[in-house]
């Protein structure tokens, strides 16, 4: 043992890590990555369920401009009593096809065309339908259905999915529904505009409801009434319809009432004017410029004969010896039989 221990060589100790201080600095770092990691997850999460969210907001916001810009624009004309219903091209009618509380099915006319480039007038007048079709995956697409000008009538029935007309607003819509304000500020989940009674024939406003399809629960089953996030906005119908038959009869009596008006003023102007020459009465001599005529002369007996005289003579030989004041009527060269 000693013979070994001579051969043995003595190293200095050096500082080190234990294993627990190893094991220690492992878990910490493995929890700071945990951290970091879950931290970046949440954020990404977060920042995908933003995008989504924006995105549905975008879309849903998108389509309610869309509708409550044709319906501001909506115009309507009243139909008069001789008129055929079934030949008035103006209406305004709303019902449902899928909405339980409200109608995703309308047409209206609109003056929100935007006016050509052209030399020739154009009518801003347009025909317009939306309306809600149902997706295989359960989701609503809302289709936009727009022709230029009147129909010649009432429409028989709504065009087709595979018109041509038809603009894809949005896809992907959970709900779309629409409500009317009446005139008793009644919310009425339908309208129709030939079928009021006692009533106007548009409502006063609109309330447009939208929301983002969100997918089929586990159950096979849609929360998207629950769980959905609802746009809504409201549009107040400032043009109210026309009655052109009202107007045109208002029109008449105002142009008759002015009439009347009218000659009654005139008839007090000219009574005004025989009661001032009744009280003010003008004689001849202001009559011809106000220089008094001498008595038994020229100018005297034309002005008090003038009539007589325009008859004979004319009025340019009557209107000069009108102005001979001074020389006596038988000094004269010329036969005035009326004074002699």
């Amino acid at each position: 043992m000693r013979l070994l221990n001579r051969f043995t060589i003595d190293r200095p100790r050096r500082a080190g890590f234990t294993l627990i201080e190893v094991m220690a600095a492992i878990f910490l770092t493995s929890m700071v990555i945990t951290f970091a990691v879950s931290f970046y997850i949440n954020l990404a999460n977060i920042s995908q369920a933003a995008i989504i969210r924006t995105r549905q907001t975008l879309q849903a916001t998108s389509a309610i401009e869309r509708v409550a810009r044709d319906l501001a624009s909506t115009a309507f004309i009243v139909k008069s009593e001789e008129t055929d219903p079934l030949a008035h091209p103006w209406a305004f009618v709303a019902e449902s096809r899928f909405a339980f509380d409200g109608s995703d099915l309308i047409r209206f006319n609109s003056r929100s065309k935007s006016p050509g480039e052209g030399a020739y007038h154009d009518s801003d007048l347009l025909q317009i339908v939306y309306q809600a079709i149902d997706e295989e995956d359960g989701s609503l697409t809302l289709l936009r259905w727009s022709s230029p000008g009147l129909p010649t009538g009432q429409f028989a029935d709504y065009p087709g999915v595979d018109d041509d007309r038809n603009f894809v607003v949005a896809e992907g819509l959970g709900s779309f529904s629409l409500r009317f304000l009446d005139d008793n500020a009644q919310w009425l989940s339908a309208w129709d505009s030939s079928q009021l009674e006692n009533s106007s024939e548009l409502p006063v406003g609109v309330e447009i409801d939208v929301s983002v399809w969100q997918g089929e629960s586990e159950d096979g089953w849609s929360d998207n009434t629950d769980d959905a996030q609802h746009f809504v906005k409201r549009v107040y119908l400032y043009q109210r319809p026309l009655d052109l038959n009202e107007m045109i009869r208002e029109r008449d009596e105002a142009e008759a009432k002015d009439k009347a008006d009218s000659l009654t003023v005139g008839g007090q102007g000219k009574r005004a004017e025989s009661s001032e020459g009744e009280n003010n009465p003008q004689n001849a001599d202001e009559s011809f410029g106000g220089e008094v005529a001498s008595q038994g002369s020229v100018a005297e007996c034309v002005r008090n004969n003038w009539a007589l005289c325009v008859e004979r003579y004319g009025e340019g030989n009557c209107g000069v010896w009108s102005n001979v004041t001074s020389v006596p009527l038988g000094a004269f060269g010329i036969d005035i039989p009326w004074c002699q």
